[in-house]
């Protein structure tokens, strides 16, 4: 369903009248992005316990979207999801990638998946959120005040098509 909607709205973007030519300016474009980490770790079993008991700390939801631990891409959505949405099997999608929308819940991605981050670490996240904006301010006192050493590390998202 994600993959239709998705797919409907890029179409719907290039079919567009001039009015929405800003809008276009502003589709399949990289767009800076800060990621709120709490943990990064080599072990996928210590982020989830991690991402767990963060949850339950921060009054959170987790959102781990299918993601699993994957030897190819580090982590990847199942099978049947990866296909049923048009990808090959293994498919990792970042959180953010495609509409690049804010969002403030725990999910345990996978390093690789974002530039400027070094490569090989599961890290807990627990927001994502435009650059020096109030929204990061707020999330980051907020989170630490249960995690004194989370950070907020700036990395750019895909917001347009991803097929």
């Amino acid at each position: 369903m994600r993959l239709l909607f998705g797919s409907l709205f890029c179409w719907l973007l290039l079919l567009s009248a001039p009015a929405l030519a800003q809008a276009q300016a502003d589709f399949n474009v990289n767009v800076p992005k800060n990621i709120v980490i709490l943990q990064s770790t080599r072990d996928y079993k210590a982020a989830l316990a991690g991402a767990k008991q963060a949850s339950a700390r921060l009054k959170r939801p987790l959102k781990l979207n299918g993601n699993q631990p994957n030897k190819q891409l580090g982590l990847s959505q199942p099978k049947g999801d990866c296909e049923g949405n048009g990808y090959d099997f293994p498919c990792y999608l970042p959180r953010g990638q495609g509409m690049a929308e804010d969002s403030d819940y725990l999910s345990v991605e996978f390093s690789d998946g974002y530039q400027g981050f070094a490569k090989g670490y599961y890290i807990v996240v627990a927001a994502l959120a435009e650059p020096n904006s109030a929204n990061l301010r707020q999330t980051l006192d907020r989170v630490r005040k249960a995690y004194p050493t989370a950070y907020a590390k700036r990395t750019a998202v895909w917001r347009g098509c991803m097929h």
